[in-house]
């Protein structure tokens, strides 16, 4: 019986064993996090809608670069919000509504909107907004060419439970959000998932988005699908 009671308790700390390796994640198979990554572009590109607040972190002191982001993005396309650009270090901010391929920003000490060239937008480091939904060029199109992408495990975060996967964006994939980024090089990165939703919630991308420069962009994503109308001003 002794033994009986032994062998039972070994099979217990086991089981107890696996079930805690399980929940803490670890390093899971890339199969896995493959999955994560395509439910979470489908999560977008079939969004109507989608809030995005994106935020730059040590961006060089000089030069041009965009220094943080936050707006409504459809796939109308279309994008409404405001953006921050720095040149020859200082900030500028604008409010922005890109529509009918046509980007129209109002400074903070310009009394209305004026019509602004892509083009002009690169140069600042910043894209065309209304790029930001684009299944090809935009924030989802990044998900599905991760290299090397793995499961390191779950957060919560209040009621939600998010999976972190992390990889490498090729930089060539970031250029149409980011038209500085070194095409030639790797991003590492981190992508935060929401378990139940499928929806990508948070990204962290690190790497060269300037000459110079290792930088930092935080991104995160809510108010999946929300109504939208974005109209010219």
């Amino acid at each position: 019986m002794k033994r009986v009671l032994a062998l039972c308790a070994v099979v217990a700390l086991a089981l107890t064993g696996c079930n805690s390796k399980k929940d803490t994640g670890g390093n899971q198979p890339n199969g896995d996090a493959v999955a994560l990554l395509t439910g979470a572009k489908k999560a977008i590109d079939e969004a109507a809608s989608v809030h995005i607040v994106l935020t730059g972190r040590d961006l060089p002191d000089n030069g041009q670069t965009l220094v943080s982001g936050d707006g409504v993005a459809t796939h109308a396309p279309a994008f409404k919000g405001k953006l921050t650009v720095r040149s020859a270090g200082a900030p500028i901010d604008a409010q922005v509504v890109s529509v009918g391929s046509k980007v129209y920003a109002k400074l903070s000490f310009s009394p209305a909107y004026i019509e602004l060239p892509p083009s002009q937008l690169a140069g600042l480091g910043a894209p065309d907004p209304a790029v930001l939904l684009d299944p090809a060029k935009g924030l989802s199109s990044v998900l599905p060419t991760l290299k090397d992408p793995k499961v390191k495990g779950d957060t919560r975060e209040g009621a939600k439970v998010l999976t972190e996967v992390t990889g490498s964006v090729q930089g060539k994939s970031l250029q149409g959000i980011f038209p500085k980024a070194s095409a030639d090089q790797d991003f590492p990165s981190t992508f935060k998932i929401d378990k139940s939703t499928k929806q990508l919630v948070a990204a962290t991308i690190t790497g060269p988005f300037y000459s110079g420069a290792t930088s930092s962009y935080d991104v995160t994503l809510d108010k999946y699908g929300e109504k939208v109308e974005i109209t010219a001003p």
